[in-house]
């Protein structure tokens, strides 16, 4: 009898945990926004809504053009993380920045928050924009280990051999991932003509 209990119990515990299940479904199939509800997301003032437009562009309309007019407006916010997002899509939507543009994203090196010097960072290196080098190099001496490897790896993609010097030092780092990415920077740059 007891054995049963505990089986009709187990039952029902499964039986309420597959209803959960079911209720959460059609929120997953929900249709994502479209890019209209998306720019109205872009235009609303609010941080959280322009953040998570930012990513369901990146996700859903990866080759849009009516987000860029935003990326760009937004370089310049004074809400940091907004400011960070834009950055990040400029690199992912690979936008054609102006020189004022570009030092937007190259004043985000200067942050005292890590997050912001490597989302600029990895915009940097998508941008391709080798004239952005003398304000990395910089980051080379940063305190923060994903900073520095951040650093590494976006002078690999835009820098050439005169880099190899200001790299070098980190191979000497006490963190055996800033050694890695040191190396495979220099081992790229070596590589290039």
């Amino acid at each position: 009898m007891n054995y049963l209990r505990k089986y009709v119990r187990g039952q029902v515990l499964v039986g309420v945990s597959m209803l959960a299940l079911l209720a959460a479904v059609p929120a997953a199939w929900a249709q994502s926004k479209t890019e209209s509800q998306l720019i109205a997301d872009l235009n609303s003032g609010d941080a959280h809504k322009i953040i998570d437009a930012f990513q369901d562009f990146e996700k859903h309309y990866p080759t849009s053009t009516g987000v860029v007019p935003y990326i760009k407006k937004f370089l310049n916010d004074t809400d940091e993380p907004v400011k960070r997002k834009a950055a990040r899509e400029a690199g992912l939507f690979h936008v054609d920045l102006s020189p004022a543009e570009l030092k937007q994203v190259c004043a985000l090196l200067s942050s005292s928050n890590p997050r912001a010097v490597v989302d600029a960072l990895k915009a940097l290196r998508d941008l391709k924009k080798p004239e952005v080098i003398p304000d990395i190099l910089p980051c080379l001496s940063n305190s923060n280990k994903n900073v520095l490897r951040d650093a590494c790896r976006t002078l690999a993609v835009l820098g050439n051999k005169d880099l190899i010097p200001s790299i070098e030092p980190l191979l000497h780092h006490s963190d055996s991932a800033v050694q890695k990415d040191a190396r495979d920077a220099i081992s790229k740059l070596q590589s290039k003509s």
